[in-house]
């Protein structure tokens, strides 16, 4: 099911995921910088699409970008058959989707699947040691995404501990002026940006160049 990409982010550099891409102009953009994930969102949103939107936005691009699909509890199959038209990489599971479900996406459509992760800062946080052997990387947001806000950041050594050796993303309230501070202080897996590379709600070309820059420059 997986398309053939002709790259995988360096183990020795952070990787870059650039999240609610809906236009051939900054696909192409974020492919050509490169960052490492371009991420569409197929749940309810402003920056909603479809697999068939995807699949003719990237037609005939010649993609070296990993695509990654953002579900917020959407049925197996209708993930699957997302998957498929629009040709993805990663699933990234933004809901309460349990290992299970998780299990079984991976299991049934061969690709990499993340769980987006709602830091609370509570015992709650310690159900990620569930996903450990279901999962292929936990990605720490704010809330489910969208919202722009980060949480805070001293939580993430404690959730490290939970989720062992996974990779490790981090989501939420990121932009070009303080992913540099993250970077030197926890040295995620990788990062994720969206709303922090828009301007007044539209992705903005010059700010995602920005972004990936500091972020390359940080390693």
């Amino acid at each position: 099911m997986s398309r053939e990409v002709e790259k995988e982010p360096l183990a020795q550099t952070t990787a870059i995921k650039i999240c609610g891409l809906n236009t051939r102009e900054h696909i192409s953009h974020v492919n050509a910088l490169p960052a490492d994930y371009i991420g569409f969102v197929f749940a309810k949103s402003k920056r909603q699409v479809t697999a068939e939107q995807v699949a003719d936005l990237t037609r005939d691009l010649p993609l070296t970008t990993k695509l990654v699909g953002v579900f917020v509890n959407e049925e197996p199959d209708e993930i699957l058959r997302i998957a498929q038209v629009a040709g993805l990489d990663v699933l990234q599971l933004h809901g309460d989707e349990t290992p299970a479900t998780c299990r079984e996406l991976r299991e049934r459509s061969g690709l990499q699947v993340w769980k987006a992760w709602s830091v609370h800062q509570d015992e709650r946080d310690a159900r990620l040691t569930e996903y450990g052997e279901v999962v292929d990387a936990i990605l720490l947001d704010n809330a489910r995404g969208g919202t722009g806000q980060k949480f805070s950041w001293d939580a993430i050594p404690t959730l490290r501990d939970y989720i062992g050796d996974l990779p490790l993303f981090v989501a939420g309230g990121l932009d070009p002026v303080n992913v540099g501070d993250l970077l030197a202080a926890h040295r995620p897996f990788g990062v994720d940006v969206s709303s922090g590379v828009e301007t007044e709600g539209a992705k903005d070309a010059a700010k995602i160049t920005a972004f990936v820059q500091k972020v390359r420059a940080s390693q």
